[in-house]
């Protein structure tokens, strides 16, 4: 596995390669204190319901709207959908208590081939006008940086500025989204940084669950869709499109299991269909098992990922829909197709399988340690949602994990023992 520049991509000399770090949220949804999600090329997200494991991993995609948003003039910083996530049906549903008056903090510690590049944002609600406001927003970009904050809440009020330390005269700032519409006018340095963010939440796929597919048939493409959708409804144009990511698919499903799966073109249209065991026929994908439906945008947003370039892939629960005995498969073809740190994976998931597959990889050598890191979410009362970073070593062993996690085997084994002992 090779952890150098992406394949397929222009030389490094001539691209921007932007790498995500860390994202950190505060007052985000359950999140009331400052939560800091480090991102290794696989992060694992784990832990019980409610918890806070979806709310954080859309918190990437939420970043990228506010980062990536077109048109001119686009005052909104957050938008409440973006990358086909609907973060909430006002800002309120953002905020920790959903305070009306509420208040949030993201931001992104970044790299690229310039060196570290961050930025923070604070975005208030005011309720009149009702509008969501920049308070307080930093730019860093090596030993430079841009410091913007508004202690007035009416839209006229000016930003106080400060760039590399040196206070420039107070003004008003028309914004896109979490950019000022015109970075230039704050330092010369700014435009091409601000770009460069913009570029790596253009790369930013979501792949939330439930999913489903487009109806068959479908009017087969040209090319591949541009938008990976995030419910994996494209997914057959993105098959279509491509023969040789075809023949990929088919291979996995017939390793996984024991089907074989394909693209079938009838004229202008096509559609996917899945051998049926029990017989000599095929049935459309869509007439399926659900688990063979529900797997497929994974299989295909793993397989893409060397070649979709920089930003971050998010996949919630790759397991959703399937038997257990086929987990182990997923977690390979997860483990199998990393991008490295230009293209870093998030995976939340309910299964140990996941985490034990990665453990393995780690001590049989095939995963470097450092490439992996698992969260424990959990929520405590009075606190929110709070993360638990645990680390992997060299022999596949965990650092710390939480009591009564993942023992649910071991204490249904337990009773049945106890159970038959009081027949005896």
């Amino acid at each position: 596995m090779a952890w150098g520049p992406l394949a397929g991509l222009p030389n490094a000399a001539t691209v921007r390669f932007v790498k995500l770090r860390c994202l950190c949220v505060e007052r985000y949804k359950g999140y009331a204190q400052r939560a800091e999600l480090e991102l290794a090329p696989l992060t694992i997200l784990v832990g019980p319901n409610n918890a806070g494991k979806t709310a954080l991993a859309q918190a990437i995609q939420l970043l990228a709207g506010g980062l990536a948003l077109e048109g001119r003039d686009t005052p909104e910083p957050l938008p409440l959908e973006s990358g086909g996530i609907r973060h909430g049906e006002t800002f309120a549903d953002l905020v920790t208590g959903r305070s009306v008056h509420g208040w949030l903090r993201i931001s992104a510690s970044l790299v690229d081939n310039t060196g570290p590049l961050s930025l923070s944002a604070t975005v208030l609600n005011v309720e009149t006008p009702s509008r969501r406001q920049i308070a307080d927003w930093r730019l860093t970009s090596g030993g430079n940086e841009i410091a913007l904050r508004r202690s007035e809440l009416d839209d006229q009020s000016d930003y106080q500025v400060t760039v590399s330390g040196s206070a420039l005269r107070p003004r008003q700032l028309r914004w896109r989204g979490l950019i000022p519409l015109r970075p230039v006018d704050l330092a010369d340095w700014a435009e091409a940084r601000c770009e460069a963010l913009r570029s790596w939440a253009r790369g930013v796929r979501h792949l939330r669950c439930p999913r489903r597919l487009l109806p068959a048939p479908i009017v087969t493409p040209e090319n591949a869709p541009v938008v990976f959708a995030p419910d994996g409804r494209n997914t057959p144009l993105v098959l279509a499109a491509n023969v040789e990511l075809q023949e990929s698919v088919r291979n996995w499903y017939r390793d996984a299991f024991g089907v074989p799966i394909r693209m079938v073109a009838q004229g202008k249209y096509s559609e996917l269909v899945v051998g049926a065991p029990a017989r000599d026929a095929n049935v459309r994908l869509t007439q399926s098992g659900r688990g063979l439906l529900h797997v497929l945008p994974v299989v295909v947003m793993a397989l893409t990922a060397a070649a979709a370039g920089p930003g971050v892939d998010v996949i919630e629960h790759p397991e959703a829909e399937l038997h257990p005995a086929a987990h182990a498969g997923v977690a390979e073809l997860l483990l199998a197709n990393l991008a490295g740190r230009g293209r870093p994976l998030v995976v939340e998931t309910h299964s140990e399988m996941v985490l034990l597959r990665a453990r393995r990889w780690v001590a049989e050598g095939r995963l470097p340690a450092d490439k992996v890191l698992i969260y424990w979410v959990h929520a405590e009362l009075g606190s929110g949602s709070i993360l638990r970073k645990i680390r992997i070593d060299e022999k596949g062993q965990l650092d710390r994990w939480p009591d009564g996690v993942f023992i649910e085997d071991y204490e249904e084994i337990m009773a049945i023992r106890r159970a038959a002992r009081a027949w005896e």
